[in-house]
């Protein structure tokens, strides 16, 4: 029993890693914009395929491909950043909605047309087991986790030292002051979007080998989930998300463990209804805000 709870806890940590960096993009997003992308799901998706293509089609070798995946989405990211979020930075919360819904659609069905509609497996990936006791876990999933960890120390000190990061924090806390004081504000949400859909992107090629399988419409859940764990780590929060994103995945576990797999996804809709009824801010206050 003992060795049962501590495997699901451990699938619940590699799983909610992964829903971890994929928010981190996300509440960065949100930080400047004041909006929720609901299309952040796609550049999972779209850094997912792109690695796929790669592989399928070139035959480049699966790590060359977790390069060339990230790459291809952010430059994806760009050319989206450039035509339509630089242009939600004063517009209504509405708008930034609408526009990223329609973003959703557009892209998902641009892989349908491009890719067709159909499962596909994905190849690549080191899925040579580890054992932890009598626990057996995939190399894959470890270095999720690792980079998982990395990639959010790497953000603390971008955020804490750089001047990129000292933008992000001053247009998330007000976009008016930073542009009357000279900051080009239209640039650090490009940057900052364009730096998001990378973390997305590079939880997608990771995830990609665990999954096996791949399909257009795989960054619908993903999306739900990163909005429960925002929610949860406090809306903005970069720091939140990682603590969010292992109770989420954790709780995933033990219902799918215990309870029962069908179960699995209704979990994060269920924190998230509670966190908004009975804690709306989110495990951290505001004020922590980056």
């Amino acid at each position: 029993m003992g060795e049962l709870i501590l495997e699901q806890i451990i699938n619940g940590i590699i799983a909610g890693s992964v829903y971890a960096l994929v928010a981190a993009g996300m509440t960065m997003i949100f930080g400047v914009l004041r909006a929720i992308n609901f299309a952040h799901g796609e550049y999972y998706m779209l850094g997912t395929f792109s690695a796929w293509y790669v592989i399928s089609k070139l035959g480049v070798s699966y790590p060359v491909s977790i390069i060339l995946g990230i790459v291809m989405t952010m430059a994806i990211a760009a050319v989206v950043g450039r035509l339509v979020m630089q242009h939600l930075v004063t517009a209504p919360f509405q708008s930034g909605v609408l526009a990223t819904l329609g973003l959703s659609l557009i892209l998902q069905n641009a892989i349908v047309l491009g890719f067709g509609g159909t499962y596909k497996m994905f190849p690549g990936g080191w899925l040579s087991p580890v054992f932890i006791g009598d626990i057996s876990i995939a190399w894959q999933r470890i270095i999720i986790l690792i980079v998982t960890i990395a990639m959010f120390v790497a953000l603390e000190l971008m955020v804490a030292r750089t001047r990129m990061g000292r933008s992000i924090r001053a247009v998330s806390q007000n976009i008016e002051c930073c542009a009357v004081n000279g900051i080009d504000v239209e640039r650090v949400v490009l940057a900052t979007f364009v730096l998001g859909t990378g973390l997305a992107a590079m939880s997608g090629v990771l995830t990609g080998p665990v999954n096996v399988t791949i399909y257009g419409g795989m960054g619908e859940a993903v999306t739900m989930k990163t909005f429960a764990v925002i929610v949860m780590g406090g809306m903005g929060n970069v720091r939140g998300t990682l603590l969010a994103g292992w109770i989420l995945g954790i709780a995933e576990s033990f219902v799918a463990g215990f309870i029962g797999l069908q179960y699995r996804d209704a979990v994060g809709f269920v924190i998230l209804i509670a966190m908004l009824m009975f804690r709306p801010t989110g495990l951290f206050s505001l004020q922590s805000r980056f």
